[in-house]
């Protein structure tokens, strides 16, 4: 892994920042257009129910969130930021 200097991590990290806030709006976007209703009357007919649903959709957001923006980040070419990436620009070694 080579190491980048400050400067390129921070432009990497926005740029993720940028694609992850896309992604996440129009995943808001999407549950409130086709799910609004069907989570409604969840809610209203059983609680535990809506929980496991709602749930299962923030894990599944995550995962396809996370792929999304991996492919995207290299397909643009752009090492994707990390807590490994950050300690290692910042270490001495």
């Amino acid at each position: 892994m080579k190491k980048l200097e400050p400067h390129v991590l921070i432009r990497n990290l926005m740029i993720e920042i940028i694609i992850y806030s896309i992604l996440i709006f129009g995943y808001y976007l999407i549950v409130l257009r086709w799910l609004d209703d069907w989570l409604m009357s969840i809610f209203q007919s059983n609680l535990v129910v809506y929980a496991v649903t709602g749930l299962g959709l923030i894990v599944i957001q995550a995962a396809l969130l996370d792929f999304v923006t991996s492919f995207l980040m290299r397909y643009i070419k752009l090492d994707q930021f990390g807590i490994r990436r950050l300690l290692d620009v910042f270490s001495d070694r």
